[in-house]
């Protein structure tokens, strides 16, 4: 069982040392802890493995070749196979040398050699070689996380943008033809909202939709998708909800979200906002996309704060009718001004 050491100093990586002889463990240790590493001792090949596999393993392993089952090189290929823990830096020590035992242990994926008792300076150096590669490393996957985030979400408001909610659509419309579950597509548009901006200029305009957005945030559910699609317009993926769920959601957004006063310059704004919604029952989003885009066009003619939901005339034909629809279908269920 791996035994934490408390180190004097912090900012290092964590160093694992697994080693077979004892006396050697002990003085690669009070070496290590003069180097303010923070040391953790693994008495066997066991231990070992265990903690490198951990959900936080140590940056740096110093594994003994002679281990007890499984030795250096064993826990090096098994960890590099896995491909469950390859961020650790892995060093073999080993008092045996040569070229056919390095091609092994390099072969089964460690990144360096040590012969053992390591000269101090010399172990020293190549710990600090592994210093540099594992930051290195850290930044190329920051810098990669960076620009994963920047390419599906809005820079502005940090919600999906519109190729990543589509996606994510996608896979949504996937699952629900699987389970046979409902999920409906809301499309939210902002009434007059160029008016923030010539009144109070763009500033103020994104500061409002900055604060739209983490309003979204705490009433939605955890596993609803909302991204922005235009300047002022809004996309919702609602898993689990029937048409006239997501028009209930509707009101609710009307009621927490829009009807709170936004602070814009000093001064108290309201906004109000136009709905289209349509259901997907499984069929392909750029389809449910179209329809709850017509909803919304027919929302917008019909005033402010109005919210249509999409429906097929074979659903609601008699109604279709009856206001005169001619042919193909149209968006009904008009929702006055709550």
């Amino acid at each position: 069982m791996a035994a934490m050491i408390p180190a004097p100093g912090a900012g290092n990586p964590r160093v694992l040392l697994a080693c077979s002889d004892p006396s050697l463990a002990t003085y690669l240790t009070e070496l290590l802890k003069t180097w303010h590493y923070a040391v953790e001792v693994a008495e066997n090949g066991a231990a070992a493995l265990r903690r490198m596999q951990s959900a936080a393993p140590p940056e740096i392993g110093l594994l003994d070749i002679g281990l007890a089952a499984p030795g250096g090189v064993e826990i090096a290929w098994t960890l590099r196979r896995s491909q469950t823990q390859l961020r650790s830096w892995i060093v073999l020590l080993t008092d045996q040398p040569g070229k056919d035992r390095v091609r092994v242990a390099l072969e089964a994926g460690c990144d360096d050699f040590l012969l053992i008792p390591p000269p101090p300076e010399e172990m020293k150096v190549r710990l600090r070689v592994a210093e540099r590669v594992l930051a290195l490393q850290n930044q190329i996957q920051e810098q990669s996380a960076e620009l994963r985030y920047r390419s599906t979400h809005d820079g502005l408001t940090g919600l999906w943008n519109r190729e990543a909610l589509l996606s994510l659509i996608f896979q949504e419309t996937d699952r629900v033809q699987r389970m046979k579950t409902p999920l409906s597509l809301l499309l939210m548009d902002l009434d007059d909202f160029s008016r923030i901006n010539h009144d109070y200029g763009y500033d103020a305009g994104d500061r409002v939709l900055t604060e739209l957005a983490n309003r979204f945030r705490r009433q939605l559910r955890s596993y609803d998708l909302v991204g922005r699609c235009g300047e002022d317009e809004f996309l919702f993926a609602l898993p689990g909800c029937t048409r006239e769920s997501a028009m209930a959601l509707v009101q609710r957004v009307k009621e927490a979200i829009l009807a709170r006063p936004f602070a814009v310059n000093g001064e108290a704004s309201t906004l109000t906002a136009s709905f289209g919604v349509a259901g997907s029952a499984g069929r392909s989003p750029l389809v449910v996309l179209r329809e709850a885009e017509r909803a919304l066009a027919e929302a917008k003619l019909d005033g402010k704060n109005c919210a249509r939901c999409y429906e097929s005339r074979s659903l609601a034909g008699m109604a279709l009718m009856a206001e005169g629809a001619e042919g193909g279908n149209r968006a009904v269920g008009c929702m006055p001004a709550g």
